[in-house]
């Protein structure tokens, strides 16, 4: 196998790489654009993959997990985020109620 029978595969796993480092920064639709061109790109993939290029695929496969592991916690902390921000938008409305309530219009 020459190195040319590698080449797409160091593409593929420099794609993986950007979406764990977009993962990392919090950028869900550049992260969501990304796994989408990166799931276009690897249609076109020789499959299966030659030999020369297996360490790649598993090295590809591990990053692939780790975009994973960030995107659920990404997702976690938005799902965190917005629960306390209703909270607050809760607290604000009974906070505001009470006051409301509790003053007279009459002079």
């Amino acid at each position: 196998m020459s190195r040319a029978d590698t080449v797409p595969f160091q593409r593929l796993v420099k794609m993986i790489e950007h979406e764990l480092e977009l993962a990392g920064q919090g950028r869900v639709k550049e992260l969501q654009d990304a796994v989408a061109k990166t799931g276009a790109y690897m249609a076109t993939l020789q499959s299966p993959a030659p030999a020369s290029a297996l360490p790649l695929v598993h090295r590809a496969q591990a990053i692939r997990s780790r975009v994973t592991i960030e995107a659920r916690r990404l997702g976690e902390s938005i799902q965190i985020s917005r629960a306390t921000a209703r909270r607050a938008s809760q607290i604000t409305r009974k906070y505001a109620q009470k006051r409301g309530s509790s003053y007279s219009t009459s002079a």
